[in-house]
């Protein structure tokens, strides 16, 4: 606990002086964009090593802040970006904000990180990869789900493909996605909303690999449909929730080599997608630079940066947009039903660009954006608090199978917060526990047609060996 309160003291009393010297006029801008840089490196180092190799859902969201709200940061470090907060994206022609909004939006980054950090730091203790004998006399009853459901799943995906494809591409999703959906029919649909649940069971639950992987391996070619399609961002933060799942399954350490080499790859698939759904034609291969990526994702940060300067425009619709997010699992949301106060991301896009959203076009959100609109710079520290405490929640939580699935089933939602709104994740949860529930009944009715105390052979304990962290 000392430690903790000496790291979480040593990182604020940087923030401090730093916002002293900004404030004096020795820090510009751009010098404090390098600072921020500086200081959230160096947290998700301190995350990595502190949380026994990333073994903690902290380490993999401070990764995704850096990604999604500083990653034009690290881009202007590295050469590719030479003004990070001047506003870009859906304007056609790029304009600053004022020194004192710039600085705020590089405070409520550092802030949120730290803020985050401190709580996980604070409650960590180590745990042992989950036993899974409770568990896997449901394996079969999963893998007769899986293999009935997925071939579902991959019509629908390929009737959405197709669908959308005929109809102007990837921002037909944003433009009218009631009607995308309504071209399959409803049970379709909600089969195919049991595939998932499915699917991360079975990782959760099953030890052998030789049944894990192929499981696996056919997940992801279904969902390589919709990464034709040209949406990315659920397959990929799936892929990291999993990374975590793994983690605490185990308790080898993790290669620095493979999670650099794994998260190289999805740089490249990240690049080559939005490559095929604007239709460029240059060689994505020749054309990829990590910096060049790094820039393009981190126009989330133009996000947090208008609801900076125009908070007072926002902040009258802050419980809408709350409202309408426990929402968003359950009904369309693109811009054919838009309306003031809809959600924060479309707002700032209206604001910026009519026309451009009613093509389909957008910004995505950033729960640091909201935060900030709720109470500022005090509302993002105590959101964040909380956020952390959350992530400590989370971990615990997975000590055991059971409570560790529902961390696999929220955890996708909850790492790309920094692009989306604040209560995202719980809509997504509820629409999961609808399909899980589903799934209870059916294993009642499998039960009682196949009755049987077998369990599939498999190491039912965790591994003997520990870890002293």
């Amino acid at each position: 606990m000392p430690t903790a309160a000496l790291e979480v003291l040593g990182y604020l009393t940087v923030v401090g002086v730093g916002t002293l010297c900004f404030l004096l006029g020795w820090l510009q801008p751009n010098g404090a964009a390098v600072l921020t840089v500086l200081l959230l490196s160096s947290l998700i180092v301190l995350a990595w090593k502190r949380f026994d190799q990333g073994r903690h859902p902290c380490f993999l969201f401070l990764c995704m802040l850096m990604f999604f709200q500083g990653g034009r940061l690290l881009a202007y470090c590295f050469g590719a970006e030479t003004e990070p907060l001047r506003i870009t994206v859906m304007v056609s022609r790029p304009f600053n904000v004022s020194r004192d909004e710039a600085g705020i939006v590089l405070l409520c980054l550092v802030l949120s990180a730290i803020c985050i950090y401190a709580p996980c730091r604070w409650n960590y203790r180590w745990i042992s990869p989950p036993a899974n004998a409770e568990v896997r006399r449901y394996l079969p009853y999963l893998y007769f789900v899986f293999f009935t459901t997925l071939p579902i799943q991959l019509f629908k995906n390929y009737s959405y493909y197709q669908y959308a494809q005929a109809h102007g591409g990837y921002t037909f999703l944003f433009v009218n996605h009631a009607a995308l959906a309504a071209s399959v029919p409803f049970l379709v649909r909600a089969t195919q909303l049991i595939t998932f649940p499915v699917f991360v069971a079975i990782f959760v639950f099953e030890r052998r690999k030789k049944f894990l992987y192929p499981v696996t391996i056919l997940y992801f070619c279904t969902a390589a449909i919709i990464l034709l399609l040209g949406s990315r961002v659920g397959v990929f933060s799936l892929a990291l929730a999993l990374w975590y799942i793994a983690r605490v399954k185990s308790t080898k350490k993790a290669r620095i080599l493979r999670l650099a080499i794994f998260a190289l790859l999805l740089m490249m698939v990240g690049y080559a997608v939005q490559q095929i759904r604007e239709d460029s034609g240059e060689q994505t291969a020749a054309t990829f630079s990590p910096a060049r990526v790094l820039d393009l994702q981190g126009a989330s940060l133009d996000v947090t940066t208008v609801a900076v300067k125009y908070r007072k425009l926002f902040r009258p619709y802050v419980a809408s947009y709350l409202l309408q997010e426990l929402r968003d699992a359950f009904v369309a949301n693109d811009a054919a039903n838009y309306y003031r106060g809809r959600a924060l991301g479309f707002d700032v896009t209206v604001l910026l660009n009519p026309a451009l959203f009613s093509m389909g076009y957008g910004t995505g959100s950033s729960y640091v954006a909201e935060a900030y609109v709720i109470g500022g710079l005090l509302g993002v520290v105590l959101i964040s608090v909380l956020m952390g405490f959350g992530l400590g929640l989370l971990y615990d939580s997975s000590r055991k199978a059971i409570s560790l699935f529902v961390v696999a089933m929220v955890l996708p939602d909850i790492l790309i917060m920094p692009r989306n709104g604040l209560l995202d994740w719980m809509s997504a949860l509820l629409r999961s526990g609808v399909a899980v529930l589903v799934l209870v009944v059916g294993w009642q009715l499998y039960s009682f047609i196949f009755p049987s105390d077998n369990t599939p052979a498999g190491q039912g304990l965790p591994p003997t060996t520990t870890v002293v962290s």
